[in-house]
């Protein structure tokens, strides 16, 4: 224990690490924030509303974390083998998992967007408000599931600085996109709870956009032809691990 509180370079590692996770994820908590808080002023069934689908969004993004904590921990071990191949194929899985996910709930809100709301509040203006907003910001899940689990990705490879610049990148983006599609400010049309929709939609978009478009410039770790990620076979892996060093077949 003493050896690891006086090991400068361990901590000078945790740090440079765990300071861009935490504000990356205070970011992405803010996201969604936004657009309650200025909704606020729309009146108390709008920011109900609201309120209600973020729950309803909060249960899809409980989903999400606990599978990008598992893809966190598989790949890091692969990482510090250097097995990027390992890496690519929990990768994949990963991702086919976020869009099966993500894809459930953004057909079950453009279904069913009246029910889902009532499993919160059954107030009729709540529900008639809640409904307009939520067929728009559905649109969002998808993206927003994607870029949880590439920011996972690039996280477990100690990639943490570009995750956290599109976080505030987004964040910044929608908070502006709020105010101006909300009220009607800087040329944009007043659209009251549908234009904070609207601008989440947009700013999570633009997100996943900015983390494919980096990486390409990058070349990190995402950047591989597809058959990496998706490429499935039967025969299993056998792998020799010896003292600090791993070999696979």
């Amino acid at each position: 224990m003493s050896n690891i509180l006086n090991d400068k370079k361990f901590w000078k590692t945790a740090v440079k690490l765990s300071i861009p996770v935490a504000l990356q994820n205070l970011l992405t908590s803010s996201f969604t924030l936004a657009d309650t808080l200025l909704v606020s002023s729309l009146g108390t069934a709008t920011l109900s509303s609201v309120g209600m689908i973020g729950q309803w969004s909060w249960l899809m993004n409980m989903i999400l974390v606990g599978f990008c904590s598992a893809t966190t921990v598989f790949i890091s071990q692969y990482w510090g083998v250097n097995d990027t191949k390992k890496i690519r194929h929990v990768g994949g899985i990963s991702i086919l998992f976020a869009l099966i996910v993500s894809v459930l709930f953004t057909v079950v809100s453009l279904s069913f967007p009246k029910a889902v709301i009532h499993m919160f509040n059954s107030d009729s203006e709540v529900i008639e408000i809640g409904s307009k907003y939520l067929f728009v910001v559905a649109f969002s899940y998808i993206p927003v599931a994607l870029t949880n689990i590439l920011a996972a990705i690039l996280r477990a490879v100690e990639n943490v600085k570009l995750p956290m610049y599109v976080s505030l990148f987004t964040t910044v983006l929608n908070i502006f996109l709020d105010y101006c599609m909300i009220f009607g400010k800087c040329g944009f049309s007043k659209m009251g709870v549908k234009g904070a929709a609207l601008a989440t939609t947009v700013s999570a978009w633009l997100g996943i956009v900015l983390i494919i478009l980096i990486s390409i410039v990058q070349k990190n770790i995402l950047v591989t032809q597809s058959k990496e990620y998706f490429k499935y076979t039967k025969k299993r892996d056998k792998c020799l691990y010896t003292q600090g060093s791993s070999r696979c077949a």
